[in-house]
């Protein structure tokens, strides 16, 4: 697909410039913060949703096809989705530095953090498709029966395929979002959904005249989608018309020193999201040990939930960005403002969109499985999502506001105790001892959310109370 790029109309309706001094009226920097916010999220929003729609669709078509395959489906993406996201967490650092550099005002310093980025994220690529592939030996090790490791480590080879696709893009991704130019990797989800959708539904059950393979079929969409997406996003930003601005084809020389400040801002991410994201897979293999029916009524569970969760990210991500653009030009008030305000906005949001779910989860679970046994198991934990959906989502957006003021490793702190040292344990002694199955899986994420957004929250209390120090441009 090719985007017709022009300089500085790409994307939502120019925002109000970021380098006027502080507006005196209180009411007015909230509404200009929430004008911003949204105007910025609602497309960041719509790609980030587009990645876990993909996720549902194969949920839903695969699920319809053979509860057995969703439950295959759902455990080989425990160890693709743990790396994916740990990768997107070492490139946040791209974002972050593209809206500082934003915020001074300086584009060839924007250009700078991309081209740095993009060996970085091939190298990190390779290394975690080499992983994906080596999956077997943690679904043995983790106890799953021997049907689900052996068609799960099938299916986590295919996914495989797909892993320097997902940083490719991503990295692209970030630095158009940190520029506030979220609408072409909007627009490219948005058609990459619906080539997923024929795609998907074609290879699963041999429609079309192409072959029927199940949730094989799924896995393949998902490779060769995740391929078209990452080398039309760099299309454009090799090909738009600004790029001498940025000097995006001025080549990689140096990127390892270069890059030095977004690697250890990603290092932090990376690693507090490849713990949470761990913490999640652990769960889900919790769960395949419990059978198929678990395993099952876990993936939809866990589906819904990503998928409000992309809104939350959307959010978060806005609010990164919000809050790195006023530390870029050291104006601590607004940058406090924003995070605060990116904060309370997620959660108000994420409680909202939680009330369907609560009020009609038989409905809801009837879209993904007819299977009589799994609904039941679904219907039981989804009355928890009121109290998920906001605090997930909440933790979410203060950890990106802290990432936004350039905080690395007390948040990465943070996540390891909420996600590794209460979430997993306790998640295991309410499923295991106190024999409560699935539901003691949702309960141990009630607790770990809670203590997650407690301890971000005071972190960003304290972060935004300091003075911005002297920032080194970057050429």
């Amino acid at each position: 697909m090719t985007i017709a790029p022009q300089d500085g109309a790409v994307g939502p309706p120019p925002l109000e410039p970021d380098v006027s001094p502080t507006p005196l009226y209180p009411d007015n920097r909230v509404k200009r913060h929430l004008s911003e916010l949204f105007r910025l999220a609602l497309p960041v929003t719509i790609a980030r949703l587009g990645m876990l729609i993909m996720a549902v669709v194969d949920t839903i078509v695969v699920g319809n096809y053979d509860s057995a395959g969703l439950a295959y489906l759902n455990v080989a993406h425990a160890p693709f989705t743990s790396l994916m996201v740990t990768g997107v967490g070492l490139l946040t650092g791209v974002m972050i530095m593209t809206s500082h550099a934003k915020g001074r005002d300086n584009l060839m310093a924007a250009g700078a953090v991309w081209r740095n980025a993009m060996p970085y994220a091939v190298l990190v690529s390779i290394v975690f498709t080499i992983l994906t592939i080596k999956s077997d030996w943690l679904f043995a090790v983790t106890g799953q029966p021997q049907e689900i490791a052996e068609n799960a480590g099938q299916l986590a080879r295919i996914l495989a395929i797909g892993m320097p696709a997902v940083m490719i893009y991503i990295t692209c991704a970030f630095f158009l979002e940190g520029l506030q130019r979220p609408l072409p990797g909007m627009v490219m989800m948005i058609v990459a959904n619906l080539i997923n959708l024929v795609l998907d539904y074609g290879l699963v059950y041999g429609a079309f005249g192409l072959p029927e393979l199940g949730a094989e079929g799924a896995a393949w969409t998902s490779s060769v989608i995740r391929w078209f997406m990452a080398l039309s996003l760099l299309g454009y930003i090799l090909l738009m018309k600004s790029h001498h601005l940025y000097g995006i084809r001025n080549g990689f020389s140096g990127w390892w020193r270069a890059s030095r400040n977004a690697r250890h801002l990603g290092y932090a991410a990376g690693a507090s999201q490849g713990m949470e994201t761990g913490a999640f897979a652990a769960m889900q293999l919790f769960a395949g040990r419990l059978g198929v029916t678990a395993a099952a009524s876990y993936g939809i569970s866990m589906t819904l939930l990503a998928l409000m969760f992309m809104v939350a990210l959307g959010l978060a991500s806005a609010t990164s960005v919000r809050v790195g653009i006023a530390y870029g030009r050291r104006d601590r008030p607004d940058m406090a403002l924003a995070g605060w305000i990116g904060l309370l906005t997620t959660m108000a949001v994420m409680f909202a969109l939680s009330i369907p779910l609560y009020l009609f989860p038989s409905a809801v679970t009837h879209l993904f499985t007819q299977d009589i046994s799994v609904i039941a198991t679904t219907v039981s934990v989804l009355i928890l999502m009121p109290i998920i959906f906001p605090t997930d989502g909440g933790q979410n957006a203060a950890i990106s506001a802290l990432r936004g003021a350039g905080d690395k490793w007390v948040p990465t702190v943070l996540h390891l105790v909420s996600y590794i040292f209460v979430m997993v344990p306790v998640g295991y002694y309410l499923t295991f001892t106190r024999e409560m199955g699935v539901p003691g899986l949702f309960w141990g994420i009630v607790i770990a959310s809670l203590v997650a957004v407690s301890g971000l929250t005071i972190r960003f209390l304290i972060v935004s109370s300091r003075e911005i120090p002297e920032l080194k441009e970057q050429a």
